[in-house]
């Protein structure tokens, strides 16, 4: 009951260790997929009877689920420059966004994602071992790239998984240059949905619509903006909505 009543006090931001925690456990996960797919591909190349398409399954977390609520991302510039995912994961939307953009110079961003390049046959460790994007493992809430750089910075399925979840947003933000685009796709969770789920040691942070419209509308155009009900979300018994977001930063933002 301790741990619900602190996650319901404080939903934006929790203690290190309790980020850590999750970390831990997310990669686990990960990895034992992963493991299992290692195994696939061992007894393949054995018995060689295997599909070779299936030895380059590129995994999925959803991605298609999100491209499909983002209209594929149709509002973004054909053309980009520089582009950024943030909390990256080892599946990727950047992935679903290179097919579709041509784009010069891509980031993927994730804490775990020194582990993720290690997971063989994935589309960011094929990425990363052809050098095609550059990998950065250093936590949202501590982004060291330059203010105002990237034309497109995209967060998806992340803000509940952080240790912060305001300033990661912030740094989301500051890292777009003037003009350029941020994709936010998050599920929402409120005091209710909270109450009822308990302490979810994956999703440490309850995120709700609100907060991402206080940092997001001020500062941004928007050019899609739409709230899933629960029943068209991912888990309708944990989230009470999905947030769908395209926006152009406004020149005169605060970030």
């Amino acid at each position: 009951m301790k741990n619900i009543n602190n996650m319901l006090k404080s939903s934006h931001k929790v203690s290190l260790p309790r980020w850590e925690k999750a970390q831990k456990w997310q990669l686990a996960g990960w990895k034992k997929q992963n493991m299992h797919k290692t195994l696939y591909r061992r007894f393949a190349q054995w018995s060689k009877s295997i599909i070779k398409e299936k030895m380059h399954n590129s995994g999925d977390d959803w991605n298609l689920w999100w491209a499909n609520k983002f209209n594929y991302y149709e509002l973004i510039p054909q053309e980009l420059d520089n582009v950024i995912e943030l909390g990256c994961g080892p599946y990727t939307n950047m992935r679903i966004i290179l097919q579709k953009f041509k784009i010069n110079h891509v980031v993927c961003s994730d804490p775990l994602v020194l582990h993720y390049v290690t997971f063989k046959g994935r589309w960011l460790a094929e990425a990363w071992k052809e050098r095609t994007i550059l990998i950065d493992d250093h936590k949202a809430e501590e982004c060291p790239f330059a203010s105002n750089y990237f034309d497109l910075t995209i967060l998806i399925n992340v803000l509940d998984h952080v240790h912060d979840a305001l300033l990661c947003l912030r740094q989301a933000i500051r890292i777009t240059k003037s003009g350029g685009h941020l994709i936010i796709g998050q599920d929402l969770t409120n005091f209710e949905d909270a109450r009822r789920i308990g302490d979810d040691i994956g999703h440490p942070i309850r995120i709700d619509h609100e907060m991402l419209d206080r940092v997001l509308l001020p500062n941004f155009r928007i050019d899609l903006y739409k709230i899933l009900n629960r029943e068209e979300g991912r888990n309708p018994n944990a989230h009470y909505g999905t947030y769908i977001f395209t926006g152009k930063k406004d020149k005169y933002s605060e970030y």
